[in-house]
């Protein structure tokens, strides 16, 4: 079955499952490298009808379905449960908290709300009442069989990181997840033997990798929650090919194999996202896993896949700052301040047009015709192309500090601090100050083995980009702020340094 943009997201899988039906297709681990349970691709499918049949007498046509819970093959049935009804997907991810959570049923107003026991606690604290739980969608004798119906339907309401700022939600389409499978297809495609590792969040980026693998064939590993050092041993285990982490997972995955000696002799590429991977932690990392890691740039507002970058070419040191080429259905534009396109090595905000675009952001129009102009997603991220056509990120927009005058992109200082090795982690960020209008700060944690001479980090920033540009003071935490997708609260910071200051 070929993919299109018009198609059915789930068609393909759910054909799949329907033809291969005593493969397992999926097996789940807990936190200590348990497995504890499995499904055949036709008791998974079995399953899915009943819970969608489920949906179907709970919710109206084009219904709200939010499911907060871990990553299980219940939530996997109930999820594909939702494809096959029709539904629009809601997921709420149990690291949120209450209060975004209370936020984001507020902006979503969904029919329904599933959830596991954790998910049940969550949704507790945050005020929300009669959840049905996951289990009870798999009990029902009825089936249900229909399918999306074209790429204009809505397919998802998710919500942004809200690194900066409340949450937003984003209305996808059917069309724009159709969009980010294709782009995937063309540089991540998946086969029959491979064994895909689902340890990120389903309600997160886990999710865009589940139905290209059960289309394919594929075996799914589920797992929720696990350490570094079970997720090793599940890999080598299962002999997972394939999967998808957030940075700050990887690197901690790769010293985990580092210190136990475990070999992942199938795996053949693990993927990034969410958020940069700094440059000194990607070698590192590599140093253990070898040339097998591999990136994505995306966002909530077009998932996934703006560009890509593979294994080969991050294993070249003039590419590792790179987020790769714009992949086949993203057309990225870098804008100058007048609108205008700029030319290879200008840096100006990164643009994107073309059927991965969201439909914009629900209960929102005048954020949405902020950020949709002209037929383009302005994604606030700025960068540069190479003449190679190459996207090299620059920073975020509404980071950029200003400090006396002249322009300071926190991530070139981020990278001079990481590249003295004399720190794990660093985050830069404009503080308020009255002389400068905002003074350039950083917050760094210690390297794995040592402590921060603050003086000398000062000074070897100072000697390779000078005084502006050199953070006139830096913090050091046990820990970066970090929201539960692994990326950077830089507001955080900002907030707190300049109460103090």
């Amino acid at each position: 079955m070929s993919l299109d943009l018009n198609s059915a997201p789930a068609a393909d899988a759910i054909d799949r499952l329907g033809r291969d039906p005593t493969r397992i297709a999926a097996v789940c681990y807990d936190a200590e490298a348990r497995k504890i349970s499995e499904i055949t691709a036709g008791d998974l499918l079995n399953a899915a009808r009943s819970a969608a049949a489920i949906i179907d007498r709970r919710t109206p046509r084009g219904g709200r379905v939010a499911i907060a819970a871990g990553n299980s093959i219940n939530h996997l049935c109930v999820w594909l449960g939702v494809q096959i009804a029709g539904r629009i997907w809601v997921p709420l991810g149990l690291s949120n908290g209450p209060e975004p959570t209370a936020h984001a049923l507020s902006l979503a107003r969904p029919d329904l709300v599933c959830a596991d026991p954790a998910g049940a606690r969550l949704l507790g604290a945050a005020g929300a009442e009669n959840a049905l739980a996951l289990d009870a969608l798999g009990a029902d004798t009825a089936r249900f069989d229909a399918l999306y119906a074209s790429g204009a339907q809505t397919m998802a309401i998710k919500f942004t990181g809200g690194s900066t700022g409340r949450p937003k939600a984003v209305v996808q389409s059917c069309r724009s997840v159709m969009a980010n499978r294709i782009n995937m297809a063309d540089r991540f495609p998946l086969a029959s033997d491979d064994v895909v590792l689902a340890s990120a969040p389903l309600t997160h980026g886990s999710s865009h990798f589940i139905l290209p693998a059960l289309a394919a064939g594929a075996r799914l590993v589920l797992v929720d929650r696990a350490s570094p050092a079970a997720l090793a041993r599940i890999m080598a285990k299962e002999g997972v090919t394939t999967g998808f982490t957030a940075p700050t997972a990887i690197q901690r995955l790769a010293a985990a194999l580092a210190e136990s000696g475990t070999q992942l002799h199938a795996l053949r590429r693990l993927i990034y996202g969410a958020a940069p991977f700094p440059v000194p932690a990607l070698i590192r990392a590599q140093e253990t896993l070898g040339p097998r890691i591999a990136g994505l740039y995306g966002q909530t507002e077009a998932p996934m896949t703006i560009t890509t970058i593979s294994e080969t070419e991050l294993s070249d040191p003039e590419l590792q700052t790179s987020v790769g080429r714009p992949a086949p259905l993203s057309q990225v534009a870098i804008l100058g301040p007048g609108g205008e396109t700029l030319a290879p090595g200008e840096t100006g905000e990164i643009t994107l047009a073309g059927p991965l675009v969201m439909d914009g952001y629900l209960g929102d129009p005048e954020k949405t015709a902020e950020t949709i102009r002209d037929g383009r997603l302005h994604t606030g991220d700025l960068g540069r192309m190479d003449e190679q056509g190459r996207l090299f990120i620059t920073g975020r927009a509404s980071e950029l500090i200003i400090s006396g005058g002249f322009n300071v992109f926190p991530s070139e200082v981020e990278a001079a601090l990481l590249a003295t090795g004399a720190v794990g982690e660093a985050c830069v960020f404009g503080a308020q100050d009255l002389d400068w209008g905002e003074r350039v700060e950083a917050a760094v944690t210690a390297p794995a083995a040592g402590r921060v001479d603050v003086d000398a980090l000062r000074a070897a920033v100072r000697e390779r980009l000078g005084p502006v540009k050199t953070p006139k003071r830096i913090h050091v935490l046990d820990a970066l702020p970090r929201n539960g997708l692994g990326k950077l609260m830089r507001t955080d910071l900002v907030r707190q340094f300049s109460e103090t200051s």
